[in-house]
């Protein structure tokens, strides 16, 4: 061990290498983290247990950790089955081209949609061909306004119904032929 450096401090003269020494350790020891304090940067572990069980606990533990990571593992779903649920993307294309495909993808349904939109019928074609009622109805309310329909024809048919000729009247007025 190499002797310490002379010192110039008049006070610090006076006072041997070995009592320096202790003064320092003294210093850092005042300033050491407490137990609590190690213990929550995980330096120390928990003294609620005995040392003897310290180091089985941390065995145990870890090798359940293990076990829970080999379970999660084998339940995982496999690589089909996250492509085709949207999670990964298809992987024969180059990770670094995948958003692009996806953007030309979408860009392409946009396209055959808007296609779709500009060929399909109109409301009056649609009307014509009786497809959709005619009218200003709410689709919603158009089924109610055939019900209404429907109960009204019914009322007007029951009323002229009631309302015709006996065959009495009929033969009376000659339009029937009585039974001969």
């Amino acid at each position: 061990m190499s002797e310490p450096a002379p010192v110039t401090d008049p006070v610090s003269a006076t006072i041997s290498p070995h009592e320096q020494e202790r003064l320092r350790l003294e210093a850092l020891l005042q300033n050491r983290p407490d137990q609590r304090e190690l213990q929550d940067k995980n330096i120390l572990k928990s003294t609620s247990l005995a040392p003897s069980l310290q180091s089985a606990t941390a065995q145990l533990q870890k090798a359940q950790l293990g076990n829970k990571l080999e379970s999660k593992l084998e339940s995982r779903p496999d690589r089909e089955e996250l492509e085709r649920v949207g999670i990964l993307k298809d992987g024969k294309v180059a990770p670094g081209l995948q958003a692009r495909q996806e953007e030309l993808r979408k860009a392409q349904l946009e396209d055959s949609l808007e296609k779709e939109l500009q060929a399909r019928r109109q409301r009056e074609e649609l009307e014509r061909l009786g497809i959709l009622k005619p009218g200003n109805i709410a689709p919603g309310l158009q089924a109610k306004q055939e019900e209404l329909r429907k109960a009204q024809l019914e009322d007007q048919l029951d009323k002229e119904i009631a309302s015709r000729p006996t065959k009495e009247q009929l033969e009376a007025k000659g339009i029937l032929k009585g039974d001969a």
